[in-house]
C-alpha cells in the first residue's frame, strides 16, 4: 500500500486512518509525506490536514471526498490541482498557502459553499477568474504573490475581506467600488501611489477598512484625498459596531 513517505504506508498511519474513518478527521501534518495514496481519499472524511509535508501533486481521487468541509495543505510543494476539485461542493475552508500554485482549475467556480480560501505565498500573477464566480466567500487571502493589478472583472467578486498584502500591484480598477460585499481590503506593501487608489472606492462603496502601509504615500497624504471623509464615516461606524 505504498511506502512510509506516502499517505497510505506504515502501521502508525493505518491507525490514523482507522480513527479517521470513525471521526471524519484525518490530520497528518509535518511527516515528510511525498505523495497521497489514492486509497486514502475516503468519502466519509470531513476534515483533511496535510500541512508541512513535501507533497507536489494531489491525486484526482480527491474528487471522491464529497463530504469534505475543511482541507488544509499549507506549506507543501504543490504546483497544480486536479480538475475534479470542483466536485467537492461541501468545502467551506481551504488552506493552500505556501505552495507553488500559479493557476487554479476552472472547476473551482463550482465550490459554491466555500467561505474561506487562503492562497498566500504562492506564484499567482493575476486573481484567478474562477474565484470571481463564488457567491459565499467571506475571506480571500492572496497575500505574498506576484499580482500586479486588480482588473475590471473584480466587480463580480463576492467577498467580505480581500487580502492582497505583499504583492506588486500598480493598478486598481475603478470597478472595485462595485464589489457588493467588500468591507476590508488589505493592500500593505505593494507598489501603489496615492493616485492609483480609486476615488469611488472611498466615496461610493461599502469599504470600511483599507490597509495601505508600506506603499508610496503616507497617512497624511491619504487624509487629503477626495473621498477620505466618506470613507472615515464608514470606518468609524464599523469601529463602533465592534466595540
Amino acid at each position: 500500500m505504498g511506502n512510509n513517505n506516502s499517505l497510505g504506508g506504515g502501521n502508525a498511519l493505518r491507525k490514523h486512518v482507522e480513527t479517521a474513518t470513525k471521526t471524519g478527521v484525518l490530520q497528518y501534518d509535518n511527516r515528510k509525506l511525498k505523495e497521497v495514496d489514492p486509497s486514502l481519499c475516503l468519502p466519509g472524511l470531513r476534515t483533511l490536514s496535510l500541512n508541512d509535508n513535501e507533497l507536489q501533486t494531489i491525486p484526482p481521487q480527491i474528487g471522491l471526498m464529497v463530504n469534505l468541509k475543511n482541507l488544509s495543505l499549507r506549506n507543501n510543494q504543490i504546483s497544480q490541482l486536479p480538475d475534479c476539485f470542483g466536485q467537492l461542493k461541501k468545502l467551506e475552508n481551504i488552506q493552500l498557502g505556501q505552495n507553488q500554485l500559479c493557476t487554479l482549475p476552472t472547476s473551482f467556480a463550482n465550490l459554491s459553499g466555500l467561505r474561506q480560501l487562503t492562497l498566500c505565498n504562492n506564484q499567482f500573477t493575476t486573481i484567478p477568474d474562477s474565484l470571481l464566480k463564488l457567491n459565499n466567500l467571506q475571506l480571500l487571502d492572496l497575500s505574498g504573490n506576484r499580482i500586479t493589478q486588480i482588473p475590471d472583472q473584480i466587480q463580480t467578486l463576492q467577498v467580505d475581506e480581500l487580502n492582497l498584502n505583499d504583492n506588486r500591484i500598480t493598478k486598481i480598477s475603478e470597478h472595485i467600488r462595485l464589489c457588493p460585499r467588500l468591507k476590508t481590503l488589505r493592500l500593505d506593501r505593494n507598489h501603489l501611489s496615492l493616485d492609483i487608489i480609486p476615488v469611488g472606492l472611498l466615496t461610493d462603496s461599502n469599504l470600511s477598512l483599507l490597509s495601505y502601509e508600506g506603499n508610496r504615500f503616507d497617512e497624511k497624504a491619504f487624509q487629503g484625498k477626495e473621498g477620505y471623509d466618506q470613507y472615515m464615516q464608514r470606518f468609524t461606524a464599523n469601529r463602533r459596531k465592534l466595540e
